[in-house]
């Protein structure tokens, strides 16, 4: 899929370059499925806050062509962006996605909105991503902790999307890394500002902090969500 800020350079500025982009789109996709390489479709979506770049328009009219594709492949969940649009991701999805034939669903990644919003992507049966930039304010994890665990994935967005000491749910964290400035690698050492895969055992923790459960239900939660939309992945791994 191609992320909303992308969709300018990677599709071009011409009908004839969109319309070969996503034919390619389309045929990596297919083999993709067919060869069991492909579990979901994306990151696809719409994203205000960096308009510069990518307008509302060309993002509006990338996001509309991507879910005609994945309407024609009924099985492959959605990985889709939010930022700062309002009800315009929530509004296209429900026209061009469910109303229009879609039923694989998918996750809202990232969420870091109201949790009216948050439910009415639930209802709509989309799972709710969190992660670091989910857990900043005391208001984000007023948002969390009413997610039911049925509709919970855990990410951490690597490199994006660390906790911070200044961020609300840093007082949750139990597990540190060491740590170093220099971006350079070392062996079993993480780099300051920079995520990695190991760090989502701090979301799990703050996620489990501001809900007041164990880590333990939080960790199962989300496993047997990624197994339930990701189908294409073993129970068994």
């Amino acid at each position: 899929g191609v992320h909303p800020t992308r969709c300018s350079s990677e599709m071009g500025e011409t009908d004839e370059s969109w319309d070969e982009y996503l034919d390619q789109l389309k045929e990596v996709i297919h083999k993709g499925v067919e060869e069991g390489k492909i579990a979901a479709m994306g990151e696809l979506g719409l994203d205000y806050a960096r308009l510069h770049f990518c307008d509302v328009d060309t993002q509006k009219r990338g996001l509309k062509a991507q879910l005609e594709i994945a309407r024609e492949i009924h099985d492959l969940p959605l990985f889709l962006h939010n930022r700062d649009t309002g009800t315009d991701l929530l509004d296209m999805l429900k026209e061009h996605y469910f109303d229009a034939g879609g039923t694989a669903g998918g996750v809202v990644h990232s969420f870091d909105d109201s949790l009216e919003l948050a439910q009415q992507f639930m209802d709509l049966g989309l799972y709710i991503g969190i992660n670091g930039c989910s857990l900043k304010t005391e208001d984000n994890l007023k948002v969390v902790k009413e997610i039911p665990l049925d509709k919970l994935l855990i990410e951490t967005d690597c490199p994006w999307c660390d906790i911070r000491t200044t961020h609300a749910g840093s007082e949750y964290v139990e597990t540190k890394f060491p740590t170093k400035t220099e971006k350079k690698y070392e062996a079993g050492c993480c780099v300051k500002g920079r995520y990695e895969p190991c760090h989502i055992a701090q979301v799990c923790e703050v996620i489990a902090g501001c809900k007041g459960i164990t880590k333990e239900e939080v960790a199962d939660a989300s496993r047997n969500n990624s197994y339930a939309l990701f189908g294409k992945l073993s129970s068994n791994a």
